[in-house]
């Protein structure tokens, strides 16, 4: 399963009093994304049954009455996890699904009845599922994917068991997931010796370590589409995966041999099409190579690998379908980081739903990005929402949050802003870590910093008017500006405006963004 980017447990040991809260930034989200208006409203519906399904709470128990609901109960699973799994991740989601919620514990009009899921391994997932469905709960955050369990459309034993709350009119909210720039996926076509067909040199898939100051840990897993619905049943459709040096001298191998055998259990076999490596790398190049084994894959079977971790880049990532399972749900609410360009997305299944903010800051000046983040905030929204009215389904939830803003509106010709994009006809983005606290508000509400022959500007999908509706142009090209000590002008075009003062200009007639861009109705606003 993937982690939100760099979340390390030792980062989040410290003891947090800052405004009963862990995190720095969170009053700029209640503001920018609209949840402030609700703390002052009575709730007229009634108290949520919220559960926050992960890998690990590790230290939970300390917060439960600071910045977790008095009465938060914890399910451990019928599977106990490792003695070392110190894991903080699902700790974190739920302080800021709570922080969001309830004004920090200060509303409690809207103070949800949460539980905390270890879902640790399949058995644990598929034992909270039953107890989501025992306690009714209203609304699951689910801030992880899995690797492997899925067929890349929906189907598999993970998807069935969410099938399951779904179908019973849960709310889920899933994590996109943070693969886009390491993910790849192909028909599987064997070529000379078995080697089955990858883009780089050798019939093999090129991945780099460029960590010049350490080593790079990944955990590399190779899936293939012939999960069934049901756990228990499993394949004949054997590959191997094998990571060598840039000498094709073999770093590790995972060679279990596939069966269909219900009760198969033998050391080296596996039900289940997947083979997982787990290394350490140092800095340079290194190949992924697969071998087809049982020579009776048909046209119709893909493949799919995905690399996890810090520092690595695969040149050969598929853009554009990296969604994994059970985040390719077409009944969950997946929800991407609008401020990542490793947040995971699927052009052929429109996914994710919707996009958020994910910067979140630490009190020793960490920032932290990722899907994770920005499905916990928007769990928060639509929980507000479903309390406020039960029976809000998904579509009413998802009609209810998304912006009326689109990249494909456009403002003045760049003849009238008097610069241009840097990018053959784009306008490229610029990432600050962190951004200026004076331009958040803006970035919040889904503007994006990029570079153009000028200077650094804010580009946005609306006229910046509408976030300071107090001001008004004299001419139609003047410059709406972000100002260091706060609050926004209006400057002439031409005019000097002050040092540090940053220009919000709406996309120009002539160009939009090189990366792609969100559709209307995707962004996150209560």
């Amino acid at each position: 399963m993937k982690f939100l980017i760099g979340l390390m447990s030792v980062l989040f040991s410290f003891h947090f009093s800052w405004a009963n809260s862990p995190f720095e930034n969170m009053e700029g989200y209640k503001n920018s994304l609209g949840f402030s208006k609700f703390y002052s409203q009575q709730n007229p519906g009634r108290r949520l049954k919220v559960a926050v399904l992960d890998k690990g709470f590790h230290g939970y128990q300390r917060e439960i009455g600071r910045t977790l609901p008095a009465g938060t109960r914890y399910v451990p699973g019928p599977v106990a996890t490792p003695e070392n799994q110190n894991v903080e991740h699902g700790l974190k989601m739920a302080q800021i699904l709570v922080s969001l919620m309830t004004d920090d514990m200060r509303a409690t009009q809207w103070m949800p009845e949460l539980t905390l899921y270890n879902v640790f391994g399949y058995s644990n997932f598929k034992a909270a599922i039953d107890d989501i469905l025992i306690q009714k709960v209203d609304l699951v955050l689910y801030s992880e994917v899995w690797e492997y369990g899925g067929n890349f459309d929906g189907t598999g034993f993970i998807n069935n068991e969410v099938n399951r709350a779904t179908r019973n009119g849960v709310i889920w909210v899933n994590a996109a997931g943070n693969f886009a720039l390491t993910t790849y996926n192909a028909p599987i076509h064997t070529v000379k010796d078995e080697w089955v067909q990858l883009p780089d040199q050798n019939n093999a898939l090129a991945i780099r370590c460029e960590n010049r100051n350490g080593k790079c840990p990944i955990k590399v897993v190779l899936s293939w589409n012939d999960f069934k619905n049901d756990v228990e049943l499993g394949t004949d459709k054997d590959l191997d995966l094998a990571l060598t040096d840039d000498l094709l001298n073999i770093v590790q191998v995972s060679s279990l041999k596939q069966s269909k055998d219900p009760q198969e259990n033998r050391p080296g076999y596996s039900k289940y099409p997947r083979e997982i490596i787990s290394a350490e790398l140092s800095q340079g190049l290194y190949f992924l190579r697969v071998k087809n084994r049982s020579q009776n894959f048909s046209n119709r079977d893909q493949l799919r690998i995905t690399v996890d971790g810090e520092f690595i880049v695969m040149p050969s990532h598929s853009q554009g379908e990296s969604i994994l399972n059970p985040a390719d749900n077409t009944t969950v609410i997946t929800v991407g980081a609008s401020d990542s360009e490793r947040s995971s997305v699927s052009f052929s299944k429109d996914k994710p739903d919707l996009l958020a903010p994910s910067s979140i800051r630490v009190a020793n000046g960490g920032e932290y990005r990722g899907s994770s983040n920005s499905a916990a905030m928007v769990a928060a929204g639509l929980g507000l929402l479903k309390s406020q009215e039960p029976r809000m389904t998904r579509k009413d939830l998802l009609d209810a949050v998304s912006s009326k803003y689109s990249w494909e509106q456009r403002g003045l010709s760049l003849n009238l802003l008097g610069f241009g994009p840097t990018g053959p006809g784009c306008f490229i983005d610029v990432i600050y870590n962190p951004a200026p606290g004076y331009i958040r508000d803006v970035l919040g509400k889904g503007g994006v910093l990029v570079e153009t022959t000028a200077a650094v500007r804010v580009m946005v999908p609306f006229d910046p008017l509408v976030i300071a509706p107090h001001l008004r142009r004299n001419l139609l090209n003047d410059m709406i500006v972000a100002l260091p000590q706060g609050g926004y002008a209006i400057y002439p075009r031409r005019a000097m405006i002050p040092a540090g003062a940053v220009e919000i200009f709406q996309r120009p007639l002539e160009a939009g963004l090189c990366r792609p861009t969100p559709v209307n109705g995707k962004n996150f606003h209560l």
